[in-house]
């Protein structure tokens, strides 16, 4: 594997100006100015000793530059990664939205899987902090936009994208698109030799299953929401379990099935409980009492 052209020396010049360092700085008591300079516009690279010299001056292991050449994902991007998944996690955008800023001018976030990941959460600040749809969906393109894989082969992360662009068309009510984007994901899931993401796929099935509902099919969104909750079970899995049966109770009433409809909002408020999901325990409380009002 060869080292892409000018790619170390454009590294050293973005993490120079990050840390507010001149050319001279940078140099001083290592190389020349103008040596630098030619680093710096990919006219030469650097020795391993000279990188080494320079990476104990910018502070960072020379490791770095090998990284960033070779793989995405160093250390410091992994915990960055993880604060903003834990954000998400939570919903806790205005977080998200604070660690977006704080990172865009990282040179670190400035790779290429990296600034299409950051894209990819900036584009949810926009929707749900500001309600920037368009802006949101132009974000959400351009990162998928960055793929590296065809369409005959999605990455999971490609594929939370794109989910994440078909919830918003779904919350914008624009239920054709969504629903054809979510038939795309299915597509790309279906390619996946594994799907090592069991949550990303109870994802889809839930939000694929209330596309379908809020246009009107109910009997395709059963389906979904049934598949869900078996992937649920299998994988022994509570997350999301409690929304699928919620959505399995609303699908139920919309059919007048009042006694299935009243079985499953049980199972929600129950399962909602054993992970404390207060949100969810009041609709399931509200809709079971509602459901024995109308009984009575």
């Amino acid at each position: 594997m060869h080292v892409q052209e000018g790619r170390i020396g454009k590294q050293i010049k973005e993490l120079r100006k990050h840390f507010g360092l001149s050319q001279q700085e940078l140099c001083e008591n290592i190389c020349s100015q103008s040596f630098i300079s030619r680093i710096e516009s990919g006219d030469i690279s650097p020795s391993a000793h000279l990188l080494h010299r320079l990476s104990m001056r910018l502070g960072i292991d020379i490791t770095y530059f090998l990284e960033s050449v070779y793989v995405s994902r160093m250390d410091y991007v992994q915990e960055v990664l993880l604060q903003l998944g834990e954000a998400l996690k939570k919903k806790n955008y205005g977080q998200i939205r604070e660690i977006v800023e704080y990172e865009k001018d990282n040179p670190l976030f400035k790779q290429f899987r990296n600034k299409q990941t950051l894209l990819w959460y900036e584009a949810i600040c926009l929707y749900k902090v500001h309600h920037d749809y368009n802006q949101a969906i132009s974000l959400l393109d351009e990162a998928l936009s960055m793929k590296e894989t065809t369409l005959k082969s999605y990455s999971e992360k490609e594929i939370e994208m794109s989910l994440t662009k078909a919830n918003i068309l779904t919350e914008v009510k624009d239920y054709k698109e969504a629903i054809r984007l979510f038939s795309d994901i299915m597509t790309y899931l279906k390619q996946l030799p594994v799907i090592r993401d069991k949550v990303l796929l109870i994802k889809v099935y839930y939000n694929y299953s209330r596309a379908l509902y809020l246009n009107g099919q109910l009997t395709d969104s059963l389906q979904y929401v049934e598949k869900g909750i078996k992937e649920c079970k299998e994988n022994r899995i509570l997350f999301g379990m409690g929304e699928l049966y919620f959505q399995m109770g609303k699908i139920f009433k919309d059919q007048s099935e009042y006694n299935h409809s009243l079985h499953y909002y049980e199972k929600a408020r129950m399962v909602s409980h054993l992970i404390d999901d207060e949100s969810l325990i009041e609709m399931a409380e509200y809709q079971i009492e509602l459901m024995k009002g109308e009984k009575d």
